[in-house]
């Protein structure tokens, strides 16, 4: 009897023993647990998001670009194919249907644009050339999606291809370039046919001048101070032709208006330092309307 009881005891001790060893056996060998899936790219379904239309934020010409800059309204998770970006010579284009042929053959490129390459995704631009000087081009965009549907328009822009950039200026008798042509966008000798505008010193300080004050035969300028300015771009309205004087001072921070003979009109302004009777050269940020009788900019 006292020997089956040891064989019992014996026998469950090691029924024990077993299942204490399986069981820490089983907890070294657990899987760790399973990393969180990723967030989808696309919403459950399968369909990109439609973004809401772009938002245009820079629309600027030149006199052989325009470049575009929009907000897109995309965040990493949504998926689209890039932008169509429509130019045309007429506005209204925003209100066509993407299947209709004249918007098709407004679109830039004949396909859908990619996106620059900065890395920045709520934000896009291009730049659209070549462009011819003086043209009226009206603008917007579309959000392209995979499968080729696009998203709703931004508003429409008009933009004009109008040449800016820097100017310099010597005062008359100290050298080649003491006048300007805008419709040659270079410099020229004040006393050119072609020549609009000159530069020269006085007693009191530096002033633009219309050629005709040097001869009668040459063009006549009107030139106007339009008054503190931050930038070139102030002033986007300017008064009709009319306006102004055959002389006008050079004030560091002004812009001045310059109308031509031929009704066309430009903006200047020196940039810094201060200028002074006795400076070999001004330089002037300039903005040109190639347009004319046209007085916006």
């Amino acid at each position: 009897m006292i020997d089956l009881r040891r064989t019992i005891v014996k026998r469950c001790v090691a029924i024990c023993a077993a299942f204490l060893a399986f069981a820490a056996f089983s907890c070294t060998m657990a899987p760790p647990p399973s990393p969180a899936p990723p967030p989808p790219s696309m919403p459950i379904g399968g369909a990109a998001r439609i973004l809401p239309a772009p938002v245009i934020t820079r629309a600027e010409g030149f006199g052989d670009r325009l470049e575009l800059t929009w907000l897109t309204h995309r965040t990493p998770r949504d998926v689209v194919a890039g932008y169509n970006v429509y130019i045309s010579s007429t506005p209204g284009a925003d209100r066509l249907a993407g299947n209709d042929s004249q918007l098709l053959d407004c679109l830039l490129g004949g396909t859908a644009y990619p996106g620059d390459t900065d890395g920045i995704i709520d934000s896009e631009s291009v730049i659209i050339a070549p462009v011819t000087r003086g043209a009226r081009y009206y603008l917007h965009v579309r959000t392209a999606f995979p499968g080729g549907t696009q998203g709703p328009p931004s508003a429409e822009r008009e933009v004009i291809a109008r040449p800016r950039g820097v100017l310099t200026l010597r005062p008359r008798f100290a050298g080649a370039g003491d006048g300007f042509s805008f419709s040659e966008d270079r410099n020229v000798s004040s006393l050119s046919d072609s020549n609009d505008v000159y530069l020269f010193a006085m007693k009191d300080g530096l002033f633009l001048g219309s050629p005709a004050r040097l001869n009668p035969l040459l063009r006549s300028t009107r030139l106007s101070d339009l008054g503190p300015s931050d930038s070139i771009d102030d002033f986007p309205d300017c008064p009709r032709q009319g306006f102004g004087d055959e002389k006008v001072a050079v004030i560091p921070g002004h812009t001045i208006l310059v109308v031509t003979e031929d009704g066309r009109m430009a903006k200047l302004r020196p940039q810094d330092p201060v200028v002074g009777s006795d400076t070999s050269s001004v330089a002037f940020d300039y903005l040109f309307q190639p347009i004319a009788g046209e007085a916006r900019f």
